[in-house]
């Protein structure tokens, strides 16, 4: 009787497929990430704090005057960026951003007394209140995008709506943090030697209380605003393929938006006399200087796995957490 022919079987091994290649450790990423987001704060608190030391000495004349308020200013939307679009608690992270706003006067307070060899009171008042009011321009509207349209930045690791969120040392940090920014305060408050220091004397040293300066320095800080936040897009919610082509027109944007900053500053205030070269040349690159530090610092933390991107609402949320309950029930 003939046997069957014997069949070719496929050999089995012990080797696991191919799809089953080890991972790298949910760990070592979050270790990576930490210590890259640890050097690029470090790197960005150093830089700025040497620019706002520096910057009492730039303001002599207009050109450099006009560079150093573009870098204040980026400085001062880096800081509300993290304390509005980060995904977290707010109120967490409230204490530390207006601790950072505390440090970032400080340190120009520093470099008033430096350069002028002794504190000069109503000029730290002066810089506070255009500090306070920068911060409230870029603030403000960042909040709004953040409550109204939901915007936030995650991290690609962060897939449900509250990773990231600690709730075991909010009241520390909350504590930490108001403890650091009375602490700074007081230092802060120990540099101004005067004894007449008040709200009044602070917008007269700023300029504020005038119209015409008022006029001026509101207007950069919309056009500011403007410049800023297509940065902030491009580096964080655009494709990656997409970014170079983005910042080449955010460039004739940022140039064409400056030059009707200038038109309408010309027909309201005039002609600004013999500096208006330094003037409006200065104003031209302070603009696309602080979106070129936006970019670079949004482009780094993308470089480090953060994205933006629009949360679901709350109701969203809870009908997916109940259907995610029905279809899995033993996952509620």
């Amino acid at each position: 009787m003939n046997k069957p022919a014997m069949r070719d079987e496929p050999a089995v091994t012990d080797e696991p497929a191919v799809t089953d290649k080890p991972r790298m450790p949910i760990r070592t990423l979050t270790v990576g990430r930490r210590r890259g987001l640890v050097l690029l704060i470090a790197f960005c608190s150093v830089a700025f704090f040497i620019a706002d030391v520096a910057t009492p000495t730039c303001v002599q004349e207009a050109f450099p005057a006009m560079l150093a308020i573009g870098v204040v200013t980026a400085q001062l939307t880096v800081i509300c960026v993290w304390g509005t679009l980060v995904r977290g608690t707010f109120w967490i992270r409230l204490p530390w951003t207006l601790l950072l706003l505390v440090v970032s006067w400080c340190g120009f307070a520093w470099g008033i007394t430096l350069e002028k060899g002794d504190p000069n009171t109503e000029a730290m008042l002066g810089a506070a209140a255009l500090w306070t009011f920068g911060f409230i321009t870029s603030f403000v509207p960042l909040k709004i995008a953040a409550l109204f349209f939901r915007w936030q930045i995650v991290h690609d690791t962060e897939d449900s709506p509250n990773a990231g969120r600690n709730f075991n040392y909010a009241i520390r940090d909350i504590m930490i943090g108001t403890l650091l920014l009375a602490i700074t305060m007081g230092i802060g408050r120990g540099m101004l030697t005067g004894e007449d220091i008040s709200f009044a004397l602070a917008l007269h040293a700023s300029g504020l209380d005038a119209p015409e300066p008022l006029f001026a320095i509101t207007l950069y800080g919309m056009v500011s605003l403007l410049v800023k936040l297509p940065c902030i897009w491009i580096a964080l919610g655009e494709k990656a393929e997409k970014i170079p082509s983005r910042i080449g027109v955010w460039v004739v944007y940022c140039f064409l938006l400056t030059l009707f900053e200038i038109g309408l500053l010309l027909s309201v205030l005039g002609d600004p006399g013999s500096e208006s070269i330094s003037i409006f040349g200065g104003m031209i690159i302070s603009h696309q200087l602080m979106g070129a530090i936006m970019l670079a610092v949004c482009c780094t933390l993308r470089g480090l796995g953060y994205r933006l991107e629009r949360s679901r609402s709350p109701q969203a949320e809870r009908r997916s957490a109940t259907t995610t309950a029905a279809v899995h029930p033993e996952s509620a």
